[in-house]
């Protein structure tokens, strides 16, 4: 009887986690973002590391859009942030746009950020 018992919560248990396994495809393309920001948060000061991460931030975006995927939250700002720092103003500004675009309760700190990047409102 009690093999029985072990049996059937063996196999309960089994049915139960096998139903939690994710099978939908991720929301967002991430690639290697956590690894660009951090080496970038680390050598940030060197122009290489700088490059690369701008080219992560790009690579996200292409494929994202290519995919037919809305870009991670913040991804458009940050992108734009580093353009600003590069001395890209104009297309930096693009970028913060597309953010208060596609995550629209993002507003409020955009428009702050602009306004202080650019002292005016947008």
């Amino acid at each position: 009887m009690k093999y029985y018992i072990k049996t059937i919560l063996f196999t309960s248990f089994i049915v139960l986690f096998t139903g939690c396994q994710q099978t939908q495809p991720p929301l967002y393309l991430w690639n290697n973002y956590v690894e660009s920001s951090s080496e970038y948060g680390m050598k940030g000061h060197e122009k290489k590391v700088l490059e690369e991460h701008l080219l992560e931030l790009k690579k996200i975006i292409t494929q994202s859009n290519e995919a037919k995927k809305r870009v991670a939250p913040g991804i458009y700002a940050e992108y734009g942030q580093m353009l600003f720092e590069t001395n890209k103003t104009l297309k930096a500004k693009k970028y913060f746009l597309l953010e208060k675009e596609t995550y629209p309760e993002s507003s409020v700190f955009i428009n702050r950020v602009i306004r202080k990047l650019y002292g005016e409102e947008s």
